[in-house]
């Protein structure tokens, strides 16, 4: 606001100082100058009088209103004064249009309009910098999971369009240099704003990302900072001052490929688990043994010839850069859209191929061209541009690796519920058996669609049920909380507890009859409404100490206390 007064202000000085000298000249003159009232005696203008009809004559409202006709002196100091009037206010209104108009002057607006915005979201968000394809991707799953966002984006154009869509228009978001400290304050790292629960630095840009990074840790240590970083150099430097979560797309995609190729039941329940919600469930994957073709070796290309490596399968480079050739015996030089060049590399006895290109056309001919060679190749494709979705969907590529999509289910899982990615490493340490388990209790309640998660919390409002218990001498198990306590059948709710931590113990897919006591935390993977439906048992004082029971007890407090004197 302060920006705003004071740039008004220096623009209309010069337009304000005019019309206040002339209006003063010519409310005086009118005053000094001696007029004739309809009785012929002499008379003066009050200051009144004289300032009325001045600013009447100049705004050219008219003149309907003068105390007496005006003697030729009077008249000529109207015609003297008149055009010097209207010169000012036009002036001044001319100053006020072009100020309004002015970028400067509208991005100082804009700024004010945010911040306003910002301090009052009375809910959790988190502050988004970026708002390209994993941007969108990310805001819509906290949307969906009840979190707001305040987003900065470099692109003026990409504002615009957040504030065409309906899903998008009520969120703060601002266009400017979102590595700008004051920007970055003004959306959420400013102490004063108090429901900002972590920055996520998801731009284009490797050194914004770091820039964000390190500003975020500097300025607000407690926030957590979730970051996108694509290159080796970068991912080490966030490291090093503590950024809680450094995604590297195509590390973590090779590193999932390699998980597929050894557990690919684990790679398919941890594949269900970040999906977006309501999506198709994943079959599952066989990926073979034997020699791979990897065509490209840049970024996502070497990550995936480094994987192949650790899991000890031969492959073959085709790249177009001839020193990448050279560091690499059996290589051949191309791009490997052409059948001559896949043949060179042998691809009627591979077993499959990376289309590892940074140009999505090209990945899609060597696709098209390989099955041609080869129908049984098992194909995994690079896509950088969300808009050919569609044309990879149909190229039959068994995997696609989507750089947008591999950031955002990441950095959603570790936002919205933390205790995902604690399950997840906890399930590629142990046994296929354990995952079995998992998969099997997932496709029960899951009906071939990707479930939600969240994370119950039995504290505070939502331990009511919890607290009634004790009062009561009763046991609540983790039975009574997957149950609808609507409904007059037990119906079991559609969702798995995936894991249970309770101060420092943690344990994961736990029983039926597990006890659960105030202070605990639980990930459910499930339908939406099975969550709906425990929150109610947990907040409703009575509806689990009924189930529990098998008797329906009574909601307030003093029926309660009567019920319990009966009842011993």
């Amino acid at each position: 606001m302060n920006d705003i007064i004071w740039l008004t202000m220096r623009r209309m000085r010069t337009p304000l100082v005019l019309m206040i000298l002339v209006y003063s000249l010519s409310v005086f003159g009118m005053v000094l100058v001696p007029g004739q009232d309809e009785a012929g005696n002499a008379f003066r203008m009050n200051f009144l009088d004289a300032t009325y009809f001045v600013a009447i004559m100049a705004t050219t409202i008219g003149f309907g209103e003068v105390p007496a006709t005006f003697t030729d002196a009077q008249r000529l100091l109207v015609y003297i004064i008149l055009f010097p009037n209207v010169i000012a206010w036009l002036y001044s209104i001319g100053t006020i249009i072009s100020l309004l108009v002015d970028p400067q002057f509208r991005a100082v607006l804009g700024r004010s309009r945010f911040n306003r915005r910002v301090h009052r979201l009375n809910q959790d968000f988190f502050l988004v910098c970026g708002f390209g394809n994993t941007g969108r991707m990310i805001v819509q799953g906290l949307l969906k999971r009840g979190i707001s966002a305040a987003v900065l984006e470099q692109d003026q154009d990409i504002i615009h369009s957040m504030a065409l869509d309906e899903d998008f228009a009520h969120l703060p978001a601002l266009a400017g240099d979102v590595t700008d400290r004051r920007l970055l304050d003004m959306a959420g790292l400013d102490e004063s704003i108090g429901h900002c629960r972590g920055v996520l630095a998801i731009t284009n840009d490797d050194h914004a990302n770091l820039t964000i990074a390190i500003t975020s840790k500097l300025v607000r240590p407690d926030l957590p900072v979730l970051a996108r970083a694509e290159t080796r150099r970068v991912v080490d430097n966030m490291a090093s001052f503590g950024t809680d979560l450094t995604v590297d797309p195509y590390a973590i995609f090779a590193e999932r490929f390699q998980l597929a190729l050894q557990s690919p039941v684990k790679y398919l329940v941890q594949d269900w688990l970040i999906s977006v919600p309501g999506t198709r469930l994943r079959a599952e994957l066989d990926p073979p043994d034997g020699r791979w073709i990897v065509c490209g070796v840049g970024r996502f290309g070497s990550q995936m010839e480094t994987m192949l490596e650790r899991a000890n399968l031969p492959c073959t480079v085709i790249d177009v850069h001839p020193d990448r050739v050279a560091e690499r015996p059996g290589a051949v030089l191309g791009r490997g859209t052409e059948a001559k060049t896949l043949l060179e590399a042998d691809v009627g006895t591979a077993v499959g191929i990376v289309a590892g290109t940074g140009d999505d056309v090209d990945n899609l001919s060597i696709v098209m061209t390989a099955r041609e060679l080869n129908p049984n190749l098992f194909v995994v494709a690079r896509q950088e541009n969300s808009l050919n979705n569609q044309l990879f969907d149909i190229s039959g590529a068994d995997l696609v690796a989507r750089r947008s999509l591999i950031v955002a289910r990441r950095i959603l899982a570790v936002a919205t519920t933390p205790l995902l990615p604690v399950f997840n490493d906890h399930m590629l340490g142990q046994d296929e058996p354990f995952a079995q388990r998992v998969k099997h209790r997932l496709e029960a309640v899951l009906e071939g669609s990707a479930p939600s998660l969240w994370t119950l919390n039995l504290a505070g409002e939502w331990a009511n049920s919890i607290r009634a218990a004790v009062g009561e001498r009763v046991t609540i198990r983790l039975r009574h909380l997957t149950t609808n306590a609507r409904t007059p059948e037990a119906d079991n709710l559609p969702c798995v507890c995936l894991l249970l931590e309770r101060g420092s113990m943690r344990l994961f897919l736990p029983g039926h009859d597990e006890k659960l006591q105030e202070g605990d935390r639980l990930l459910f993977a499930g339908r939406g409404r099975a969550r709906h439906e425990m929150l109610f048992s947990l907040r409703e004082p009575t509806a689990l100490v009924s189930l529990a029971t098998g008797r329906p007890q009574p909601r307030g407090a003093i029926m309660r206390g009567l019920a319990r004197k009966r009842a011993s």
